[in-house]
């Protein structure tokens, strides 16, 4: 049944999964209970089978929908970065701590599985905000993740409407910070 099982694959895809994404979402899925505390469950999450052979998995922040985790993953090597599917990659940063890439050639899928679900649960464990800014000229309003812990921003979902700024929102010229995912109880520092 849909939404009961971690990563479960999108069976709308065009091409099958490999015995490499099996094993890396096998992986994913043992270590994916303990982000529950965390507030995410099997149903925030998908994958799908993409040409390569490659496997794009996303994991949906609750309080943040649509915006959530991605990682894509091929032998030896998986990404990962905060984003939704509009901005897939886009304003890419290798350094930022919101982004992670793993490349080891020799590396079975299981270890980078491991890696992946490590990088998974310090995301989680990081306070988010929403910020929305209303220009002065045309009241246009522009919305940017916060990362509060780094300041680092990503951009929001460019082509759609949501998510729903939690207040009336800012009056023109105003920019107004909304916090969206505090810091996870008993959460250290992430790395």
């Amino acid at each position: 049944m849909y939404g009961e099982i971690w990563f479960e694959i999108d069976s709308g895809g065009r091409f099958p999964l490999d015995d490499y994404g099996r094993r890396f979402l096998a992986g994913l899925r043992r270590a994916a209970p303990a982000w529950n505390p965390l507030g995410v469950i099997a149903f925030d999450s998908w994958a799908l089978a993409l040409t390569g052979p490659s496997v794009l998995a996303l994991l949906t922040v609750p309080e943040t929908d649509p915006f959530g985790l991605q990682l894509r993953t091929s032998p030896g090597e998986f990404g990962g970065y905060w984003g939704d599917d509009c901005v897939i990659w886009d304003d890419y940063t290798p350094a930022a701590p919101g982004y992670i890439n793993v490349h080891d050639p020799g590396a079975a899928p299981e270890d980078l599985a491991r890696h992946a679900a490590d990088w998974i649960a310090a995301q989680l464990s990081r306070p988010l905000a929403l910020e929305e800014r209303r220009g002065a000229a045309l009241g246009r309003r522009h919305r940017t993740w916060v990362f509060e812990d780094t300041g680092e921003r990503s951009p929001c979902c460019r082509s759609c409407r949501r998510p729903p700024f939690p207040s009336p929102g800012p009056r023109r010229g105003q920019t107004l910070l909304a916090p969206m995912r505090a810091t996870a109880p008993g959460a250290g520092p992430t790395s």
